[in-house]
C-alpha cells in the first residue's frame, strides 16, 4: 500500500517538472471514459493549489480511488504553456534529449509507454494547437492527448495492464527539470509566423457578416465559411480542435453562447459520434460552449484581433462591390 507521504513526494515531482500555478483534477474510471472533476463534487474552486492536490484527492476522492479510479491532473499556468507528449516508445524520450529538445518533466505510465512535456513561455490557444500538432507528428505521439496528466505514485488501473498476481504498475516520474524548452520556443515562432503569412493571404476567403447569423441554417452556412478560413489559415484540425476552434470564431463573429452550443451540437463533424453517446455529445457541446464565453475563449479571441483589420477591410471591400461602389 502506498502511504500518502510517499504520494506526496511522486507529487513534488511532477509539480516540480510542470510548475504550474494550479491543477484541475479528475478522477477517472479505467474500464470506461466516465469520470468526475473532484473539486466540484467537494464544492472547491476549479483549479487546486500544487500543495493540496494530494490531500483533496484523498479526502474527496477515496471512494473512488478504492474502486480502482485514478487521478488525471491538467496543470493550469498563466506564464506558461506545456505540450503533452503521450503514448512514447521505448527509447523516443533518449531520442528526443539527443535531438536538443529539454522536456521539463517525463514519467513512466505502465509498461512501454511514457509521457514527456515540453514547456514555453505562455502562447494563446490558437497558436497553441498548431505547435501541439505539429510536434505531435515529430515525435510520432497519441493525437488525441487532452494535456492532462495520469499522476504518479498511482497505479493505472486499466484492465490490461493488471498482473497476474492481480498487481498494477505504478505511473512513474523518471525527470523533473522544470526547464522551457529552447527548441520548442523556436517551434512556436515558426508557427506564428507561418499562421501570420497564411492568414493574410486567405483572408478574401471571409465573406461573413456577424448580422447574418440569427438561425440554425445561417450557422450552418457560416459554419462551412469558417472551416474555409480556418483549414486555409491553420491547417486541418483534429476534430475535438476543430470544435474548439469554430467556438471561437463564430463568437468572434457575433454569435451568442446558446447559439454555439446549437452549431457544436448539429453541425460539428463529430456528429457520428451522437448515436453513441447521445447525452455525452451534448453535454461536450455545452462544455466547450461555455469554454469559448470563458478566460480561456477571450484568450483566443486575442490572437484572432490580430487579422481583425484585415477581416473588416474585406467585408468593407464586398460590401462596396455589392452596393456598386468604387
Amino acid at each position: 500500500m502506498t502511504k500518502i507521504y510517499d504520494l506526496k513526494a511522486a507529487f513534488s515531482h511532477f509539480h516540480a517538472g510542470m510548475q504550474a500555478d494550479g491543477y484541475s483534477v479528475t478522477l477517472r474510471d479505467p474500464t470506461s471514459a466516465s469520470g468526475f472533476n473532484v473539486s466540484k463534487r467537494a464544492g472547491l474552486p476549479d483549479i487546486i493549489a500544487p500543495g493540496d492536490v494530494i490531500d483533496v484527492i484523498i479526502k474527496y476522492g477515496w471512494s473512488a480511488l478504492a474502486q480502482g479510479w485514478s487521478p488525471i491532473a491538467r496543470p493550469r499556468s498563466s506564464s506558461r504553456t506545456i505540450f503533452q507528449l503521450d503514448d512514447l516508445p521505448p527509447g523516443a524520450i533518449e531520442s528526443m534529449i539527443e535531438a536538443g529538445w529539454r522536456p521539463c518533466y517525463t514519467q513512466c505510465t505502465s509498461p512501454s509507454k511514457f509521457q514527456a512535456a515540453l514547456a514555453v513561455d505562455h502562447v494563446d490557444d490558437v497558436v497553441r494547437l498548431e505547435v501541439r500538432r505539429r510536434l505531435v507528428g515529430i515525435f510520432h505521439a497519441d493525437p488525441g492527448a487532452t494535456g492532462a496528466y495520469r499522476l504518479p505514485g498511482f497505479q493505472n488501473r486499466k484492465p490490461k495492464y493488471k498482473a497476474y498476481d492481480g498487481s498494477y504498475p505504478r505511473v512513474t516520474p523518471l525527470s523533473w527539470s522544470g526547464e522551457t524548452c529552447p527548441k520548442t520556443g523556436d517551434l512556436v515562432a515558426a508557427v506564428m509566423a507561418d499562421m501570420a503569412e497564411k492568414a493574410a493571404a486567405s483572408v478574401r476567403h471571409i465573406d461573413l457578416d456577424p448580422e447574418d447569423i440569427a438561425t440554425l441554417d445561417d450557422l450552418a452556412a457560416a459554419w462551412q465559411r469558417l472551416e474555409h478560413h480556418a483549414y486555409k489559415a491553420y491547417g486541418l484540425p483534429w476534430k475535438s480542435e476543430h470544435d474548439w476552434l469554430m467556438a471561437v470564431m463564430l463568437r468572434y463573429f457575433g454569435a451568442v453562447e446558446d447559439e454555439v452550443r446549437e452549431a457544436l451540437t448539429f453541425l460539428s463533424p463529430r456528429h457520428d459520434l451522437r448515436s453513441k453517446n447521445e447525452a455525452g455529445f451534448e453535454r461536450a457541446a455545452a462544455i466547450t460552449a461555455d469554454r469559448a464565453f470563458g478566460d480561456a475563449g477571450d484568450e483566443a479571441l486575442e490572437s484572432l484581433e490580430r487579422f481583425h483589420w484585415l477581416w473588416e477591410r474585406d467585408f468593407d471591400d464586398e460590401k462596396k462591390i455589392a452596393g456598386g461602389r468604387s
